[in-house]
């Protein structure tokens, strides 16, 4: 038996190394895992959603525009809410000393990036309604029934002495028939108000333009790097000495794409493992023509895409469309039609929830937004 090692046959004279599926690993997607033992549901991979969205919000201009004109319609020119405690000062909804137009601005947010909003409700010792908080939607999970939440600031680190637990908020709860166990652990709960019915969690307007979201983003990633670099441009590099092997070759991919590759670096390195070429390595720039053209393309579309999302017209949020003049009377109808399909039925949900927190009809009204004085009528 020969003991000579036997080659496998090569498919090809090279191989190539650069591959970055940015979608697999950098967007994160809104999965719902029930932990087992823990009667919990995460919300993305680890968590994790809730601080995408945020940092979508926070990273792409276009969403950020959106979402703040809105949260400015939806609170409109004034809000009022009656009956308030009555120990509680004019227009407090707390302790804290938090008013009620300030807590629909953090609700229409959270409303706005997550697709939907909390708030704590806490009752005094007869089980009326004493104080209202906002709760930060990116803290919050909840069990498959939605009857527990579970409260943590950092989900990433969570342990059982980082977590409080809150019961659902009930409504005409009969404070009466509970024992003090009952008493106490309904003293303080969560209400929780989301867009969707068919999952645990909410889910955002824009949810089917997040990938334009994304090129936005690496868009401005891209240019800005690229000025750093002084517009220097991809290419290949060719190392015709062999194959080194995998582990050889994603140390050296590592190391270049480290150092000049991606979006963060304004540009992408391709690598290529020849067999032979005098032992030689070469660098091929590519020349892309039109390469400004393409980017402003593809920001238009992106940019149109998060409008289509949200069914809004861009000249509503200080954006004007070339070439097509914006009349007030245009402007005027454009709001009203948008005032009517978009930020009434939020307000109007927001009303409700009030509504249920002191069982009573028409405690919050909201004064709609407007610009010349003339308003449509209170959301109540």
């Amino acid at each position: 038996m020969s003991n000579t090692k036997q080659n496998k046959p090569s498919r090809a004279s090279f191989s190539f190394a650069a591959i970055d599926p940015y979608v697999d690993n950098k967007m994160i997607l809104p999965v719902e895992r029930f932990v087992s033992g823990k009667d919990l549901v995460e919300w993305g991979n680890r968590n994790s959603y809730p601080e995408y969205l945020l940092d979508l919000y926070n990273n792409v201009p276009t969403l950020r525009s959106i979402i703040n004109g809105n949260i400015d319609f939806i609170t409109g020119n004034d809000v009022s809410i009656f009956p308030l405690t009555d120990h509680l000062p004019n227009g407090q909804m707390n302790n804290r000393g938090d008013n009620i137009r300030e807590q629909i601005k953090d609700i229409a947010k959270d409303y706005e990036i997550y697709g939907g909003f909390a708030l704590q409700i806490i009752r005094n010792l007869i089980g009326m309604v004493a104080e209202v908080y906002y709760i930060d939607m990116r803290y919050l999970r909840t069990n498959k029934e939605g009857n527990v939440f579970y409260y943590c600031e950092d989900w990433s680190k969570s342990g059982k002495k980082d977590v409080i637990v809150y019961p659902a908020f009930m409504p005409n709860l009969k404070w009466d028939t509970l024992d003090d166990e009952q008493r106490n652990r309904n003293a303080s709960s969560i209400l929780y108000v989301k867009n969707v019915h068919t999952q645990v969690y909410p889910a955002p307007l824009y949810a089917a333009s997040i990938k334009a979201c994304e090129i936005e983003r690496l868009i401005d990633d891209f240019h800005i790097n690229s000025l750093q670099n002084q517009f220097v441009s991809s290419a290949i590099i060719n190392f015709n000495n062999g194959d080194p092997g995998d582990e050889m070759k994603k140390e050296i991919e590592d190391a270049i794409n480290e150092k000049f590759a991606g979006a963060a670096n304004g540009g992408r390195i391709m690598l290529s493992f020849n067999k032979n070429k005098e032992s030689a390595t070469d660098i091929v720039e590519f020349e892309v023509k039109d390469f400004g053209e393409r980017y402003k393309a593809l920001s238009e579309h992106s940019r149109q895409q998060i409008f289509t999302a949200f069914r809004a017209n861009p000249n509503l949020f200080g954006i004007p469309t070339e070439g097509n003049g914006f009349a007030n009377e245009q402007y005027a109808e454009s709001f009203k039609l948008y005032n009517r399909t978009q930020i009434q039925p939020v307000q109007r949900l927001i009303a409700d929830t009030y509504d249920k927190i002191y069982s009573t009809k028409g405690v919050l009204t909201i004064v709609p937004f407007s610009m010349d004085g003339e308003t449509e009528d209170n959301i109540n």
